[in-house]
């Protein structure tokens, strides 16, 4: 059997020690930063519907949401004007609540938004939605409890 050289045997140990290592910055792994794979226009989207769930704006939340738009809150899905009407309006401006972002990703097309909410009556939720946004509008939410 022949040696195999010293410098191969180097080189496939570095390769293997880098590979799946994610080399970035801890910091750019979680912050806006991170989005860079959607667009500006698809994290503006986000900002101004979290802003405006915060402030109770239903007509702002009507018309960022496509009129064939599907949100799925953890199985439960809304559709169209179902989302606002049947959901956001109850469930979030009505009762008071609030979304606070903890971290925000970009997957594929998608920003996945990380978030605690506060109910309103004193309770807590931690969740995540994943946005899809479409010529300007929320074409598809996805939401999950942590």
């Amino acid at each position: 059997m022949r040696p195999v050289p010293v410098a191969i045997l180097m080189a496939i140990g570095v390769l293997t020690a880098a590979c799946g290592q994610d080399t970035r910055a801890p910091s750019a792994m979680s912050s806006p930063a991170a989005t860079a794979t959607v667009s500006k226009h698809t994290e503006t989207v986000v900002d101004r519907f979290i802003d405006a769930a915060n402030h109770g704006d239903v007509a702002v939340l009507r018309g960022l949401f496509a009129p064939d738009a599907r949100f799925d809150r953890a199985g439960t899905v809304f559709e169209g004007k179902e989302i606002v009407n049947d959901f956001l309006e109850p469930d979030v401006t009505d009762a008071d609540g609030r979304y606070h972002e903890t971290r925000r990703r970009a997957e594929g097309d998608r920003l996945t938004v990380t978030f605690t909410f506060d109910t309103g009556s004193g309770g807590q939720e931690r969740f995540t939605y994943s946005f899809l946004v479409r010529d300007g509008r929320i074409a598809d939410v996805v939401g999950r409890y942590l």
